[in-house]
Formats: structure tokens, sequence, C-alpha cells
């Protein structure tokens, strides 16, 4: 039995990094991964001779505004090799006369979008005004955080200089394009074509939490990890170790072990063997969602543990379908790093929450919004030489595959690997006939991996998300690190991190916390 000043369940971002800063903190951290490789979804794994990333594409802002930017200074990660994706994405859908490619910055964007849509120009101009002054509000909060003099001291000015996010507390997305372009539905879908790395329900996704990384991935540029995100991962757990921490992998964590009404430790086993552990520490990031860590918990302490999470529901999860090719993407026409494509169905934005249920259907009619990301069109650091590695993404929910054999599932899953690839060789003409290789993933592959769920990726969904849960939670010493706290994608996980971190090293926290020598 060892002890630890903290134990990370779940070697995701949000766990990594809330450990790497506490091991930056002088703490030593104990980092235990149910899967043999670290990262969760920040992950990169071989399919035969490809390279295949896992996570998704691209990290945002990276700019003064970029509230996770100080978390990675303190890391000594800002230094990372990130590489920029030029255009953020191509549109593509047969409601436009040509394909709509969204610039960086916010002042370039507009233009783009008034120039595809003219009539539309007014609207234009107030959309990409309101994104930005969201973020801009959001960046004052997080710069002055722990500032309370300075709360005290602007509180008159507050309501004003807060304003952009007091307007819209209450809006969707839907609520917030109708009343800037009425049924013009074509610009509506050009401005919000990635709607689904959030939700497939556009009339219930909160317009601020869609705003605020719109506007970052325009002010900062979209990001690529050199290497992959393994690398960012692989980053977080040599500073982990360098600090004096361990960090091991195939160790699936069973129990959360209590004194009173406090942590004490963990129990934890070997995946597959009969290796069982006890481990002490008076602090545990929970890098996984509040159901999975209840399951942990004593039975008396999970209903208490829970009550703050009642109502919430997880996020939608995704299809990805990973292909190799034997020639570079610009040679059949691409030209962007990532391409939304929306078919000839989805004419009205609102259409997009029929997107979710369309793999559950057999694959004869309808074709599913997807992006199509090629990175040989930048400088990845993936598969240099052939296979190439594209991949094709949308949302998916793990009801689609509920109830099927492992048969059907298989057929299903070919059924739309050749429909997904045939549709992109219609825009791409001759792409098909470049692929080598391919593999696809579903929500139910993410259930099982992530171990979320319903295969939840961006935590609980933005509609049922209300106020954020605080990183702290009902249990003395367990703190939440994960997309749970924050939201998905890079930055959710990181700020998530961020949190736990900061809130176990608040001084009433740390008065808390028990010797590292107590014995179970």
């Amino acid at each position: 039995m060892r002890s630890f000043d903290a134990i990370a369940i779940g070697s995701g971002l949000g766990g990594l990094t809330a450990a790497a800063l506490f091991a930056r903190a002088g703490h030593k951290v104990l980092v235990l991964e149910r899967n043999h490789n670290f990262g969760g979804a920040a992950t990169v794994y071989r399919h035969g001779q490809l390279a295949v990333e896992a996570s998704l594409h691209e990290i945002d802002g990276l700019d003064v505004g970029d509230p996770k930017l100080p978390i990675l200074r303190t890391l000594g990660i800002d230094d990372m090799p990130f590489v920029e994706v030029g255009a953020l994405h191509e549109v593509r859908s047969p409601l436009f006369e040509r394909p709509f490619v969204m610039p960086r910055g916010i002042e370039a964007a507009s233009a783009a979008a008034k120039s595809q849509f003219p009539a539309q120009a007014k609207g234009i101009t107030q959309y990409f005004e309101r994104i930005d002054a969201v973020r801009q509000a959001v960046s004052l909060m997080s710069e002055h955080q722990d500032d309370r003099n300075w709360w005290l001291w602007n509180a008159p000015t507050l309501p004003w200089r807060l304003w952009p996010l007091i307007r819209d507390r209450h809006a969707t997305l839907s609520e917030v394009l109708s009343r800037l372009f009425g049924d013009s539905e074509p610009v509506k879908l050009a401005l919000a074509s990635n709607l689904g790395y959030y939700t497939d329900d556009p009339d219930k996704m909160p317009f601020i939490p869609f705003a605020i990384p719109q506007a970052s991935y325009l002010s900062g540029g979209g990001h690529y990890i050199r290497g992959g995100s393994q690398v960012l991962s692989d980053r977080l757990v040599a500073i982990i170790r360098d600090a004096g921490g361990e960090a091991e992998t195939g160790r699936e964590v069973e129990t959360i072990l209590m004194n009173g009404d406090r942590v004490r430790g963990v129990r934890h086993r070997a995946m597959g063997a009969n290796d069982i552990r006890e481990e002490l520490a008076p602090i545990v990031f929970g890098n996984a969602a509040p159901s999975v860590l209840a399951a942990m918990l004593p039975q008396d302490k999970r209903a208490g543990f829970l009550a703050r999470y009642q109502g919430k529901l997880p996020s939608i999860s995704l299809w990805t379908v990973s292909i190799g090719l034997n020639r570079p993407s610009r040679e059949f026409g691409v030209s962007h790093y990532s391409t939304s494509v929306l078919p000839a169905w989805l004419t009205t934005l609102s259409g997009f929450r029929e997107a979710g249920a369309l793999l559950g259907e057999y694959p004869l009619g309808r074709l599913t919004p997807y992006g199509f990301v090629a990175y040989d069109q930048i400088d990845s650091g993936l598969n240099e030489h052939p296979p190439y590695l594209a991949s094709v993404v949308g949302v998916d929910r793990i009801e689609n595959w509920a109830g099927l054999s492992a048969a059907v599932k298989s057929a299903r899953r070919e059924r739309w690997m050749d429909l997904v690839i045939a549709d992109l060789d219609r825009h791409f003409p001759g792409i098909a006939g470049a692929v080598t290789q391919r593999e696809m993933s579903t929500a139910e592959t993410f259930a099982h991996y992530l171990n979320t769920p319903g295969g939840s990726i961006y935590g609980f969904a933005p509609h049922t998300r209300g106020f954020m849960p605080l990183a702290a939670t009902a249990i003395g010493g367990l703190y939440l690190a994960s997309a749970f706290t924050h939201g998905g994608g890079f930055t959710g996980a990181i700020l998530g991190g961020g949190w736990a971190a900061r809130a176990a090293m608040r001084p009433d926290a740390m008065a808390h916390d028990a010797p590292r020598s107590e014995t179970a």
C-alpha cells in the first residue's frame, strides 16, 4: 500500500491536466488508466500501416483571450508544436452556389460570409460582433477569476461589461440566428455547419456555449498538435513522473475508499487479472462521468454524490470513419484541412436534429451530415508517406446500435462506410479508388473505450447543463476533472482539469487533507 498526495482516476486530458498541475505544485500524484495507453480520446493508435488520430482534430484559440493558455503556460507546454490549419473549414451544400470557406479572423470571416450571402450582410455583421463580444466577456471573467477586489471595485460596471452574456443567457442557437436571418436557411447552415461538434439539436443548443468556441477558433485559429494528440498526453504524463509521481495503464479503479465523508484512496485491479491494490491519497481527481464515479463509492454515499447532477443528460456521441489514401488528397480536389458536407435533405438548420438517429436506420435513404478531415493538408507529423490519413465524422447515438447482433452491426458499418466514401467521391472524384484501408467507430465504440454513458463525447449535453457543475463534489476530497465540468473538446477538458486542480489546492481544501501516512 502506497501513499500519494492525489490520485487521478483516468488519463483523459482533464485528469492529466489536473494531475500535472498538482504535480507542478510540488505534490506526488498517481494516475491510473484502465486502457493500455494514456490520453483517453487524446490518443494516436495504429491500424495496419495507418497512424490514426483518435481525438477531435483541432484545438481552438491559443491567443491572449484564450482562458486555457495560462494553464498551458503554468505547465510549461505552451511551446507544444501547434500547427495552424489555415481556413477553419469549407462548407458544401446543394443550397450554396459555391462552397463556402470560413477563413481565420473575425473580420475575414464576416467579409467572406457577406460575399457569399450579400442579402444577409447586416445580420452577418451582427452575428460576428455578437460572438466576439461573448468571448471577450468570458475572457474578462477568466482573467479576473481570482481577483476578488477587482470584482468589488468594478461591480457598478459589471452589468455593462458582461452584457453579451446576460443578453443571451437563455437564448438558443436557433433563436439567435432566426432573429438575425429570418427564414434564410443557407446562411444559417453555413455559419453553424459544425454544429455536430456540440449537439444535433440547434433548437435546444444554448447560444453562448456555441458562440464562445466559434469566436475562439476565429480569433486564435485552429491548430493541430504535430505528431498527434498523443504528444500532448505523453507530455503531461512526463510532467507527473518528473515530479516524482507515477502513471500506470491497465489498471481499473473499482472502489473509492472513504474515511467518514472524505476520500482516503482507491482500490484498483489489473485489467484481466486478479492483481488488486489499494493506494492512499486525500485527493482524488475523477476523470470520469459522475455516474461512473458514483458506482465506485460506497452504496450509502452515491445518492448524495449524484444529487448535484440530477436532470443532466450525457451529450451526443460520434461515429468516425478513418481511411488511408494511397495518394495525396490534393490530387482529388481537396483544398482545405476540414470540410463540412451537408446532404441535400438538410435544407434547414433545425433539420440537424434528425441527424443523430440516421445511423439507426438501414442506410438506404438519407446520408448523415459529416465533416471530412484530410491530415495531409497540413504538416501533421502523421503518415508522411502513404497511406495518408483522412477521417470522416458525424453525430451518433448509442441507441442506434442497441439490440443488434455482432454480424448485423458489422454489416451496417460496412454499408455506411460504402455510402460515406461514395459521397466523398461525388465531391472529390477519384478519392474512393485511392482508399486502401478503412475502419469505423460508433457511439458503442466510444462508450466501451472512454467508459462514458451512451458514448458521450462532450460531457453533459449543452441544453441540460444549466449551471456548470463545480469541480468540487459532495464528497470531501473528490473532484471532477473532465468534460463533465466545463464541456467537451480539448478546451473543455483542459479547463475542467484546471478547475479541479485549483479547487483541490485552495487553502480550505488543503487544510482538510489527511496526511499521506494514514493507513487503511
